[in-house]
């Protein structure tokens, strides 16, 4: 940013505000997205990269600011800087590490990785940054990368539209809809020292999988679900808790697929497909059928923008406006522990195929997504797919690794080959 330019800030959306008020001195919710390069990456080149697209991507381009009684984002005219990669990705992330930008960007040997606060972006804006940030370096290595597929123009500024809110533009007072969730079943385990991430990556071909699940009739997603309630389920089994509660997987959902807008800032919903064991026994392919009508169910633009519009009806509430911030810290810290994660037993996160141009695409072997410890749940997942590679990765704050075990063990058992990479001792 030049030191010219005038200051800019931005109103926090109405998923962004969760965040800065649930954030403890050992933790922020922090994801990550990451590409391996087919070469060696150059630090300094990518640091050049790096330059041009703060300068484009608006929104990451801010620090967080907290006023009287919103937090809000302010431009940053720091410099960000490229970092060296972590044992442990993900952890929390200290602004004076990161000269007050909410993300990091490290590099390690053929891997550039962006990790992201939950406050700034979601999946389809961090996977936007990545993009634009590996062509910009490709493009000064000398190649004509095209910016087509996601890939942003770092010779544009950036444009109003891909800052705007697109719960305030899309919320509608007379679709508010009372959304209610029981409490969920939870994975015991013993929790791991100080910042400790568990990694277990799974490759997989997209083809041979995708066969797999047409073979039950349902999408990827739908099947990876399964798999994964599957996995909670005859954990559960072994574990017979004496109040069996049901177990639910949070699936977010990309509300750039029902609404028009181009915003890089948060635009995410998510549903949370359950079975309940005290209704009797289930098999996988009736896991299936649930999963499958359940987000068929829920997954349209009405009962979407019923969800959205109940959040946004609370914050546009003039007793919570005129709340003060510290107040309004300790009121959303307290419903979060009390009817946040506690409603669900995991998550999965599905950034689906992610594409870009040819010229690109050639000097990438593939991509990878990571959730970081979440505030209470032990396991979460996340997957993505470049070309015929899906990578599925578990992310555990646990020494047990009985949830991953049995989803790769489920995999493997019908006739696919999985190939595990892990940061736990084997």
């Amino acid at each position: 940013m030049k030191e010219n330019e005038p200051t800019k800030w931005y109103r926090l959306d109405n998923a962004a505000k969760l965040y800065p008020a649930i954030k403890s001195r050992k933790w922020t919710a922090v994801f990550r997205v990451s590409v391996k390069m087919l070469e060696t990456v150059d630090r300094d080149l990518l640091s050049q990269a790096l330059d041009a697209t703060v300068g484009r991507m608006g929104i990451f381009s801010c620090r967080l600011r907290a006023g009287l009684f919103w937090y809000y984002f302010e431009k940053n005219k720091k410099r960000a800087r490229v970092m060296e990669d972590a044992i442990n990705p993900c952890i929390r992330l200290y602004t004076k590490e990161s000269g007050g930008y909410l993300f990091r960007v490290r590099a390690h040997d053929k891997r550039i990785s962006l990790e992201v606060f939950h406050s700034v972006s979601d999946g389809y804006g961090a996977t936007t940054f990545l993009k634009t940030l590996v062509a910009e370096y490709l493009k000064l290595k000398g190649y004509d990368i095209p910016a087509t597929h996601g890939v942003l123009d770092c010779s544009e500024p950036p444009k109003e539209e891909e800052t705007e809110d697109g719960f305030l533009r899309y919320y509608n007072k007379k679709s508010v809809k009372a959304w209610k969730e029981t409490l969920a079943y939870q994975i015991k385990g013993t929790k791991e020292k100080g910042h400790t991430l568990n990694i277990v990556n799974g490759i997989i071909s997209v083809k041979d999988i995708k066969a797999v699940a047409k073979k039950y009739d349902v999408s990827l997603t739908d099947f990876l679900v399964g798999v994964y309630i599957q996995a909670l389920y005859t954990i559960q089994k072994n574990d017979a808790p004496k109040k069996i509660l049901p177990i639910k997987v949070s699936v977010p959902v990309n509300l750039r697929a029902f609404f028009d807008t181009r915003t890089m800032r948060n635009f995410s919903s998510y549903v949370n497909p359950e079975i309940n064991a005290n209704w009797g026994d289930y098999t996988f392919e009736e896991i299936l059928y649930v999963v499958h009508h359940y987000l068929r169910h829920t997954l349209t633009k009405k009962q979407l923008t019923a969800k959205m519009s109940k959040n946004v009806k609370a914050e546009k509430s003039i007793f919570v406006r005129i709340m003060p911030l510290f107040i309004k810290n300790i009121i959303i810290n307290a419903i979060f522990h009390i009817a946040g994660e506690s409603r669900i037993t995991g998550t999965l996160t599905n950034l689906g195929i992610i594409d870009m141009p040819d010229e690109m695409a050639a000097h990438i072997e593939r991509f990878d997504a990571m959730l970081g410890a979440l505030r209470y749940n032990k396991v979460s997942c996340a997957v993505c797919a470049f070309g015929d590679i899906l990578n599925i990765c578990f992310t555990s704050t646990i020494k047990e690794a009985d949830v991953e075990r049995e989803f790769f063990t489920f995999l493997v058992k019908m006739g696919l080959h999985v190939k595990l990479e892990t940061n736990r001792e084997v």
